[in-house]
């Protein structure tokens, strides 16, 4: 495996991205690397009651990734500097083209472990970037 020069990190607005965030950041630091963070505003999951569009709900939701990724910039990488990405997509899609375009060496994201009916509807993001990745993958388990 050539030197990992470029981490992408793949995180929701969730509890656990500080843990992914975190344990990507640690890589990044020991490896020297470059760090990029994503987050994907998963289009196939839009879904609204009437009170705003589609289109509003995607804006709210960038803004809230955006947020967290700043907050997460403040309190994890501080003064080191980070590439973010807010895309819009199918979460496992966008996260392989964005590792694709930015020519990132190591995909780091986590997985939620969720089992049983909800893995069955969901079908975890991870386990479709595992399936689907030519890069390498540092998977972190969040539970």
């Amino acid at each position: 495996m050539d030197k990992i020069k470029k981490i992408l990190i793949a995180i929701d607005d969730g509890p656990t991205s500080e843990k992914v965030a975190s344990s990507g950041f640690q890589l990044g630091q020991q490896l020297n690397a470059e760090i990029a963070l994503i987050s994907v505003v998963d289009t196939t999951a839009l879904m609204t009651d009437g009170g705003v569009t589609p289109g509003e709900l995607e804006d709210i939701i960038k803004n809230d990734f955006k947020k967290n990724q700043q907050l997460l910039t403040d309190k994890i990488f501080k003064d080191y500097k980070v590439w973010t990405f807010v895309e819009k997509g199918k979460p496992f899609e966008t996260i392989l083209k964005v590792a694709e375009e930015w020519e990132a060496d190591l995909v780091v994201m986590g997985t939620h472990g969720r089992t049983g009916l909800s893995h069955l509807i969901m079908g975890s993001v991870a386990e479709k970037v595992i399936r689907h990745s030519t890069k390498p993958l540092f998977i972190i388990p969040t539970k």
